[in-house]
């Protein structure tokens, strides 16, 4: 399985796989604009823009009536909706909503009750995630501090030693059900748990762009800003598994269009997202490609010694 679509010639903003039936792949091509289409063969299921409230309570019925509309095709609700004013992010079954609300808001909506999470001494949270199952929320600060809320508890504040690069993307990652925590700050990736605690830690030759887990936790993506080249890690160990050139991937996938442009050989990623089955989709410049790591090389992985 393996295909590509050339939508817009802007950059992809961001990409979702969405579960259900059937599987769906979110697209971003702007902030207020969604397509989506189906993950397995690339058949468009629609495209719809959004004009976000603006609302003095979030309680109103003209804001939920909103909320109402963030709804995907296969019946699934929209996972993350970034606007200029407000970020929104939705668990599995749409019982809870986090809102990060300017720099450093961090507001938790559960069964329509909305209530503001604990932040101190944070000018700005740089990078934020939901975990869609049981709610578990983090947020880098500008500091590279890692915060992490269970649901409306604050469980603390920790140093992962991370280094706040401006010209670097800082990212972070949550498994379904909270266990495994990622963040990268462009040079390195630490592994945490729901409570802080470092796992383990992986400094790679490279300078790394966008990053995302399976649901599960087993399987992280990246890539390498550099060269184009996507990496898979296990998820628990940071092993090397798979690796291959992006534009290579997107070159060899089949083509929905009857007549589509490939993205420039220079051009770097702009969206990448993954699911449990490393089925993995990515977006250079305004082209998508969805794709798994069959079609990449796998990697030697190291032996105990005997």
């Amino acid at each position: 399985m393996s295909w590509r679509l050339h939508l817009t010639n802007q950059a992809i903003q961001s990409l979702e796989i969405v579960d259900g039936d059937p599987p769906i792949l979110v697209v971003w091509s702007r902030r207020d604009r969604v397509a989506y289409y189906g993950l397995m063969s690339g058949t468009p299921y629609g495209e719809i823009s959004f004009e976000v409230p603006i609302v003095e309570n979030r309680q109103e019925e003209t804001w939920q009536t909103f909320l109402n509309t963030l709804i995907v095709p296969n019946d699934a609700y929209l996972p993350v909706i970034h606007t200029p004013s407000i970020d929104i992010y939705t668990t599995d079954d749409g019982r809870m909503r986090l809102y990060h609300v300017g720099d450093a808001g961090l507001f938790l909506e559960s069964d329509g009750k909305e209530i503001a999470l604990e932040v101190e001494g944070v000018e700005r949270f740089r990078a934020v995630a939901l975990d869609r199952f049981l709610g578990l929320s983090a947020a880098i600060d500008d500091e590279g501090k890692l915060h992490i809320y269970q649901q409306h508890i604050r469980v603390g504040a920790f140093d992962l030693g991370l280094t706040m690069d401006e010209g670097l993307k800082l990212s972070v990652a949550i498994s379904r059900g909270g266990g495994a925590i990622f963040v990268s700050d462009g040079q390195r990736v630490v592994l945490t748990d729901s409570s802080g605690r470092i796992r383990k830690k992986l400094e790679p030759h490279y300078f790394i762009g966008d990053i995302s887990c399976s649901p599960n936790g087993k399987y992280l993506v990246m890539n390498d800003i550099e060269t184009g080249v996507l990496r898979v890690y296990s998820g628990t160990e940071l092993q090397p598994l798979h690796q291959r050139f992006a534009i290579d991937l997107l070159a060899e996938a089949t083509q929905t269009q009857l007549i589509a442009d490939l993205p420039p050989m220079m051009v770097g990623l702009s969206a990448l997202t993954m699911d449990n089955k490393k089925q993995i989709a990515f977006a250079m410049s305004g082209v998508i490609c969805v794709t798994d790591t069959e079609h990449m090389d796998d990697l030697p992985r190291p032996q105990p010694l005997l």
